[in-house]
Parts: C-alpha cells; structure tokens; sequence
C-alpha cells in the first residue's frame, strides 16, 4: 500500500540520498533542513509502497498564503516509473494538501527538457501558463511554466505572473 512518510530529522539522510537519485542536478537539503524548523510550512514525504521506497515529494506555500499548495521535489526512482506510482502519489500529494486546507496545488517546472513531465501533470488535470515575472533577477535563464490545478469543485484560477521568487529558491537548491 502506497503511503507517505514525512522526512524528519532521523531519515533526512536517506531522503536527501533518494533526492540526489531522482533529481542529481538539484540539491534539496536545505529544503529538507528548513522543513524541519518548528512552525515549518514546508512538508516534504518519501513516497513508499509497503517497504520499499519508490520516491520523493512535498507541500509547501508561499508568504502564508492559505489557498495555494505548491509541489516540492515531487518525483519517482527510475526503475519504479511507469508502473503506476507517479500518478498514485500525486493524488495522495494532493488528498494531503487538500486536508491541509489548500484549494489549488501548484508547481513550478524549467520547460526545457521536461516534456514528458509536464504532460503527465496534464493529463492528471493540470493546466499550464508561462512565467515571466518581471521581478525575477533569473528570468533570462530559465524558461518557466506553472501548472495549476483545483483540489475542490471550484474553477482553478491562473496564478498571473504573481512573484514567487524562483531566483532565492533556485539558488538554494545549487550545489
């Protein structure tokens, strides 16, 4: 039975192993490190299907913000994709943010080079645009959509080039 188990500082280790695994050029410690401050916001999983973990995932939101879960770090081991656990555990993702109260789960992806991720987020219902915030300092560098789904009966609305800050949080995740 597939499951989420949260990362916590006595399996931080093994979560920043499976991390490297799945997304090398990406460092996600201090992501993980910060999820474990108190009064956190961000909450990142290990994906395991009864004993054996297949991947990594995680919910975070921006400056308070109530209504908008965004996916952190979410991703499969290679030899457990195409077997079914990536769509599983984007839903059981998005049941947990939706119990956390969310009403949309966003994401945030480089278009160059993730063709078949963006379209496994459409076909599990997720609609995309380009960002281009003006406030971005790497902008230039990096060819950014979001994608944007409902977690409830309501329309999914655009996130409008609203400022995320992807600049402060790509530099964090550098190695």
């Amino acid at each position: 039975m597939l499951r989420l188990v949260l990362i916590t500082k006595n399996n931080i280790d093994d979560a920043i192993v499976i991390q490297n695994k799945i997304f090398p050029e990406y460092n996600g410690k201090n992501n993980y490190l910060d999820s474990l401050k108190p009064k956190s916001k961000l909450k990142f999983y290990m994906i395991y299907d009864d004993d054996i973990c297949v991947g990594i995932t995680g919910i975070y939101s921006y400056n308070n913000d109530n209504e908008n879960a965004w996916l952190g770090f979410f991703g499969i081991k290679e030899e457990y994709r195409y077997k079914g656990y990536g769509y599983k555990s984007l839903l059981l993702t998005e049941e947990y943010a939706k119990n956390l109260g969310f009403k949309y789960m966003r994401l945030f992806t480089d278009k160059e080079g993730n063709d078949y991720a963006i379209e496994f987020y459409k076909r599990n219902g997720y609609i995309f645009e380009d960002y281009d915030c003006d406030l971005e300092k790497l902008k230039n560098e990096f060819n950014v959509v979001i994608g944007s789904k409902s977690l409830t009966n309501d329309k999914v609305t655009l996130w409008n080039n609203r400022f995320i800050n992807l600049t402060k949080q790509t530099k964090k995740q550098m190695y």
